[in-house]
């Protein structure tokens, strides 16, 4: 029989993975946390299924006569909180390295989960960052930038006061892009030094790109949780409809999609200003999703030479999903590389770092093409776009398979080599009797 303190580990071991769960964390990350906490007090049979609703774990005493427990967590909402899944990491290892008790493990967990993030008025300083930056990186004049960087930041106020109001997601992002449509149009029609409208709303409207989802669908998938994937994915293709049906129906309706031009990747900046854009854009969603302070510059340089990476393939005459694929490569490399130092989840880096990737400009293409009843320009961009971020999410997946392959190498290696040494210290110690 399972007694009562192994319910009480398995109890403590499902809230660590709610608490990951609920803050963005990838499910085999969830799934490891759970067993390895479970494993580290001496539970022999201990099985975890964990999806984007829920979370299942059974285990058994594993005598013939033990009776299976089985606990189910309902997951209702998600965030991003990427400074949690670290702290959490941080207190599995120590969990299960120590001789932490389970009444102290409780207790570091609701102090993980009382933990605030970063205050509203510095994540509305990164959500200005966002707006004006990527404003400027589409051409954007400086007035065009600060009234970009107003509208996100208020667009991002109201995405919050309707999240409090328990609207469905695909709707509240819907509502808040009709709303970053309409403050966007009603500027460059009343402020005659703001004129690049196309450049506004998709500045605006970076901050609910889907790039977190295709990120950990990604990651998922890889590991071979491909239900959690396949619903991150559809997740994310429908985050994209709202935004694109939000967006298009404002304009639609305001009888102007004549005036909207079509963007074009910009290049001719010097390098190092698009360096900077993608360094302040990438600490804006550092601020957002709430990265350890240990971190942030960091994950803002990984988002800074990918960004460059990709803007001088494009210089160079290529097409965007060929730029696309060596400069996500480049930030997961630099993701694993600075996970590895830092002892940090590879997550921490990869998710801010991707974003300036996610194609942006591509949806707002396709979506002004169809407006105009262009259908075959708007096949091609999105078909475009839809390589782009599929391009995106293979390179980050191709890119840890290999650094596992390595590890579990290296591993193999290790213990070859310390096997072949304690063999030859037997060998020795036999011939010196």
């Amino acid at each position: 029989m399972i007694n009562q303190l192994q319910k009480r580990i398995l109890i403590l071991a499902l809230f660590a993975g709610e608490l990951m769960m609920k803050s963005g964390a990838e499910i085999y990350r969830v799934e490891d946390t759970i067993i390895r906490i479970c494993r580290a007090c001496n539970i022999p049979y201990v099985e975890c299924f964990a999806t984007t609703t829920g979370i299942f774990l059974s285990l058994d005493s594993g005598s013939d006569d033990g009776n299976m427990h089985t606990f189910i967590k309902r997951i209702h909402r998600i965030s991003i909180d990427l400074d949690k899944i670290s702290r959490i990491n941080d207190f599995s290892r120590v969990f299960t390295s120590t001789h932490l008790s389970v009444a102290d493990g409780f207790e570091m967990l609701r102090e993980i989960e009382r933990g605030g993030t970063y205050s509203l008025p510095v994540k509305m300083l990164g959500t200005g960052i966002i707006g004006a930056t990527f404003c400027m990186s589409l051409g954007g004049s400086p007035a065009d930038a600060l009234t970009s960087a107003m509208i996100t930041c208020f667009t991002w106020l109201t995405s919050r006061g309707i999240e409090r109001l328990q609207v469905n997601p695909f709707i509240r992002v819907f509502m808040s892009c009709v709303i970053c449509t309409l403050c966007t149009l009603t500027a460059v029609a009343n402020i005659p030094a703001v004129n690049s409208s196309g450049a506004i709303i998709i500045a605006a409207i970076t901050v609910f790109l889907p790039g977190v989802a295709i990120t950990n669908a990604a990651r998922d998938m890889l590991s071979g949780d491909m239900l959690s994937g396949v619903a991150r994915f559809a997740e994310a293709l429908l985050t994209t409809i709202a935004i694109a049906v939000g967006v298009g129906s404002v304009m639609k309706l305001w009888h102007l999609i004549g005036k909207y031009p079509y963007y074009k990747e910009l290049t001719d900046y010097p390098p190092y200003a698009l360096f900077l854009f993608a360094f302040f854009s990438t600490l804006g969603f550092c601020l957002l999703f709430h990265v350890p302070k240990k971190h942030i510059i960091a994950a803002s340089l990984i988002g800074a030479c990918g960004f460059s990476l990709y803007q001088y393939i494009l210089a160079t005459g290529y097409s965007v999903i060929a730029a696309s694929l060596p400069a996500a490569c480049l930030v997961a490399v630099l993701g694993e590389i600075f996970s590895r130092a830092g002892k940090d989840a590879t997550t921490l880096f990869i998710i801010p770092g991707i974003v300036p990737l996610v194609p942006g400009a591509g949806m707002y293409n396709t979506m002004v093409n169809l407006l105009a009843e262009d259908f075959s320009g708007a096949a091609s961009t999105g078909l475009q776009t839809f390589i782009v971020a599929g391009g995106i999410a293979v390179s980050l997946v191709v890119v840890a398979s290999f650094t596992r392959i390595i590890i579990a190498l290296r591993e193999n290696t290790l213990k070859i080599a310390g096997q072949a040494k304690q063999r030859l210290l037997r060998k020795t110690g036999s011939k010196r009797r």
